[in-house]
């Protein structure tokens, strides 16, 4: 997979679950893209790497990767639910993607059932281009990320205001960062493991960074169009991106010698459960919960029990100033920005 590829990866998932989460129509949408950036340096950016120290340093995907990497540092094999746990995190994001990809969809009452098939007809549709291998087409579907944000800008007025935002409202773009990006869910691991030759991380990790920091700023800021084509375009960017998230599911799977119809109808079905149970309330809270829990796992495994040695050989940044800023980060700025989105959560 070529840089151009893992950029369109990145853009698909980050503009679809974006979407989703409906901030690209919610008040006071450019005071939120701002937020997006803060947050992104911040929690985003040192997550970014989690993913790369386990891949690079195993050559595996976290399913496997973490049964070598708690053995090196001798830690209880507890810490390897984190694979599993991730996997479930993103098995519900798919659901939430594919289920609010057609909420504004416009069907006369007596069509009102075929509405409600929609979601299932997204998950399907996902799979079978998981099956296939998203990475031969995403250079030919990553072209509907900018057409949905030209859309955008043409029909939705754009006016530049900012304004003073709550903490409610800073809790839900912080949600929103861990939520829409993949990080520390495996999205990352998945394009690193594929350019495996690179001499630094840092090559692979920063331009995928850089595309989920700009996609999620612009596709809050410019909004979002309302009728049917709009919901068309982020339909079709909802199937491509869930289909981004099942292949690193299956990937996984697959490294555990599972057959890849087995892992693939087992996924599917999961999903298709999680998108019935998507109609509820309190999914949306165990879908957060999840992804959170996960992220902050991860955060404390790689920044605190893993061996320095061996995460810094991982990386192999280009200065001891890097490495150590990146350490700051995913020991302290990432553990307290989870740990206050869930006491927010709670409260």
């Amino acid at each position: 997979m070529n840089t151009l590829s893992a950029i369109g990866a990145a853009a698909l998932t980050t503009l679809s679950l974006t979407t989703a989460l409906g901030l690209p129509s919610a008040p006071h949408n450019q005071t939120f893209a701002l937020l997006w950036l803060l947050f992104m340096v911040l929690a985003g950016l040192p997550l970014a790497f989690v993913d790369a120290v386990l891949v690079r340093r195993t050559k595996v995907l976290p399913l496997q990767a973490l049964a070598p990497i708690t053995r090196d540092s001798d830690l209880a094999t507890f810490w390897r639910l984190l694979a599993p746990l991730a996997m479930l995190a993103l098995m519900l994001l798919i659901a939430f993607s594919a289920y609010y990809a057609t909420q504004g969809l416009v069907i006369s009452s007596e069509n009102i059932a075929t509405k409600e098939i929609f979601p299932f007809l997204i998950v399907f549709l996902a799979m079978g281009f998981a099956w296939v291998g998203m990475a031969r087409l995403l250079p030919y579907v990553a072209i509907l990320v900018p057409a949905v944000l030209v859309l955008n800008v043409v029909l939705v007025p754009q006016t530049l205001q900012i304004h003073l935002l709550t903490p409610e409202q800073w809790q839900e773009i912080g949600r929103a960062v861990l939520l829409a990006n993949g990080l520390g869910l495996g999205l990352y691991a998945w394009l690193v493991q594929q350019r495996l030759h690179d001499e630094r991380a840092s090559t692979t990790v920063l331009p995928v960074w850089l595309t989920q920091t700009l996609v999620g700023a612009l596709t809050i800021a410019v909004g979002s169009a309302e009728g049917n084509l709009s919901v068309v375009c982020h339909v079709l960017t909802a199937v491509f991106a869930c289909a981004i998230l099942a292949e690193v599911i299956v990937r996984q799977l697959r490294e555990r010698f599972m057959a890849k119809p087995i892992a693939l109808g087992g996924v599917m079905l999961l999903i298709v459960a999680a998108t019935y149970a998507a109609t509820y309330v309190a999914f949306d809270y165990v879908m957060i919960v999840t992804v959170l829990v996960a992220v902050l796992g991860y955060a404390i495994l790689t920044g605190w029990l893993m061996k320095i040695s061996h995460a810094r050989k991982a990386l192999n940044m280009q200065s001891e100033a890097l490495y150590n800023l990146w350490r700051m980060g995913i020991r302290i700025a990432v553990p307290l920005t989870v740990i206050w989105l869930l006491v927010g959560l709670a409260l």
